[in-house]
């Protein structure tokens, strides 16, 4: 049993990963000295630049993971590493910041600027008269680092859910599902909707030669429709879109119609047409909006369901309590 002992060891030691993490940190000192508290005093030192005379340029893609205190700080040492200089004269910040998803993905900095390199350091008895006449001057202006521009972009994929419930002039439930391919681009959707307010139509119906009207029929309407719909964006949190697509609409009869003469019976009407509607978008908090929508269902063709040994004739469909604009309220959802 000895035996096996050095071996399962080696074992345990070769099994167990390695986990390296490779730090670099940059740390600069305050170039100003004031040791007062030893009472010492120190020569000035003075510094002669050679600044070149084209401007250069670098950008630095940040490390999400690093503080974003430090994303400055990388980009000029990137700048100095880059150019080989000591120093950058009249420095300009670029900041680019990507979104994808409603998530950070990416932060770039461009810096702009002179490159500067220390041509001669010394220590001076006294400071030249330039200096001190340089120093004494009050400056009414004084430049310090800034942002130059901050450009958003925002791009990924988009899917969204809404619900909403529906107004004047009929009430109804409605549900929406869209997706795009990019958030600026077309958006494609599916919606449904259960109308809560009994609608009525009538028609006429052939019985051999003889033309029957059929009365006022009670039905319950349900109606699905595919589309797509464009985004117009106003401010962070309001934006409109218009839509267009397809619609088709089942009504089924409250209680089925029959013709004994015609052995058949009528059970339902429909129509298939085409669908405009128009909606604002107000964020409320994350992916969740307040919507309000309308939408107009204009039938192109209409048709009466029938069932039983003969079919009849059908002509002069007339949905008279059919809505043409229908409005709702309610929220959604983006993912």
């Amino acid at each position: 049993m000895k035996k096996f002992i050095p071996i399962l060891g080696v074992v345990l030691l070769t099994s167990c990963s390695i986990h390296r993490e490779i730090k670099k940190d940059t740390k600069a000192h305050d170039p100003e000295v004031n040791p007062t508290a030893v009472g010492m005093l120190i020569k000035p030192i003075v510094a002669d630049l050679k600044i070149g005379s084209v401007k250069q340029s670098v950008t630095y893609t940040a490390d999400l993971k690093l503080p974003l205190s430090e994303i400055k700080n990388n980009a000029m040492e990137l700048f100095l590493t880059t150019h080989k200089c000591d120093y950058v004269v009249d420095p300009i910040y670029s900041k680019i910041t990507t979104v994808e998803n409603s998530q950070l993905s990416e932060i770039q900095i461009t810096i702009t600027g002179f490159p500067a390199t220390y041509s001669k350091i010394y220590q001076a008895d006294s400071l030249p008269k330039s200096i001190i006449q340089y120093a004494s001057i009050a400056l009414p202006v004084k430049r310090v680092e800034y942002i130059n521009s901050l450009v958003s972009e925002v791009k990924g994929k988009s899917f969204g859910m809404e619900f909403s419930y529906g107004l004047m002039p009929s009430g109804f439930m409605a549900a929406q599902i869209d997706y795009a391919k990019n958030i600026h681009g077309l958006h494609y959707y599916m919606a449904f909707e259960k109308y809560s307010t009994p609608g009525q139509v009538q028609f006429d119906y052939a019985v051999n030669t003889a033309i029957y009207q059929s009365g006022l029929q009670d039905y319950n309407h349900s109606a699905y429709s595919i589309g797509v719909f464009k985004e117009k964006i106003f401010s962070n949190r309001f934006k409109i879109r218009g839509a267009g697509g397809l619609n088709y609409s089942m009504m089924e009869f409250a209680k089925s119609f029959s013709s004994i003469q015609n052995k058949t019976a009528f059970n339902s009407t429909s129509s298939i047409g085409l669908r405009f509607g128009a909606a604002f978008d107000y964020a409320l908090y994350g992916g969740i909006s307040l919507i309000g929508k309308a939408h107009a269902n204009i039938a192109l063709t209409n048709a009466i369901g029938q069932d039983g040994e003969y079919t009849s004739e059908i002509s002069n469909i007339k949905n008279d309590d059919y809505p043409l604009v229908n409005f709702s309220v309610g929220l959604r959802f983006n993912f």
